[in-house]
């Protein structure tokens, strides 16, 4: 039995239809993935006001570089996964993706730390404005604290991928962001929480993506277990 539906060998049938169908979900993947900062712009920019925005745009790229850590290690997570399921050794997979996790954790955990002390030294270095300062320590400190969450997608996602499936990850990033847009809008527009409400809405959507990405690769992926059956696919 396959380990799910969705999974295929990559190794076998048309390259190019392969590659196509591959390659979309991800093309719309990197869609969604903009949604996250934009919509935090748009909602703070709309019903907050042009300080708020102006906080919000100016974490931008140090959330960018930060998740860009946990990004590159689930990319290389996926690479290993994806040579050894290549070549059929499901027990090496298995193993890899037990200590994957085991590395996921504890360095998003370092950046994590890391990211929430020198938020306010790193934003004063780049000359952030004495009138949104406060503001975008508040952003980049709430959603740093979401690096763990992000951390974990990225890497059952890069599994997923390296086992031929892009198109799950891909339902996952799409509830994630329907779910931050929601948010957002309640936080700010209900509660009034302004920053740190889209920030806060952001970590939520990303917590969820986490738990829904991992609770599927635990129910229905095969090589997320280590018994002796489930090292033992059968194709």
């Amino acid at each position: 039995m396959k380990p799910s539906s969705n999974t295929a060998d990559m190794t076998k049938g048309s390259p190019v239809r392969l590659i196509l169908t591959f390659s979309v979900p991800l093309i719309i993947g990197n869609i969604f993935q903009q949604f996250y900062n934009m919509v935090d712009s748009i909602v703070v920019g709309n019903f907050v006001g042009a300080n708020a925005l102006g906080a919000v745009g100016a974490c931008g790229s140090l959330n960018w570089l930060f998740f860009s850590l946990s990004s590159g290690l689930g990319i290389g997570i996926g690479v290993i996964v994806s040579q050894f399921y290549g070549a059929k050794r499901f027990d090496k997979v298995s193993e890899t993706i037990a200590n994957s996790f085991y590395v996921l954790i504890s360095s998003a955990l370092v950046v994590s730390i890391l990211c929430y002390l020198i938020a306010p030294a790193v934003l004063r270095l780049l000359k952030t404005p004495d009138d949104i300062i406060n503001d975008s320590i508040t952003y980049m400190r709430t959603t740093c604290l979401g690096i763990v969450a992000i951390s974990l997608y990225n890497g059952v996602s890069s599994i997923l991928r390296a086992l031929g499936d892009s198109k799950t990850p891909l339902y996952f990033l799409i509830l994630s962001s329907i779910c931050n847009v929601l948010l957002d809008l309640l936080f700010v527009i209900s509660f009034g929480w302004g920053v740190f409400g889209v920030a806060f809405a952001t970590i939520l959507s990303q917590a969820l993506s986490a738990v829904v990405s991992l609770f599927y690769a635990f129910k229905k992926i095969s090589y997320f277990h280590l018994t002796k059956k489930q090292l033992k696919p059968d194709f």
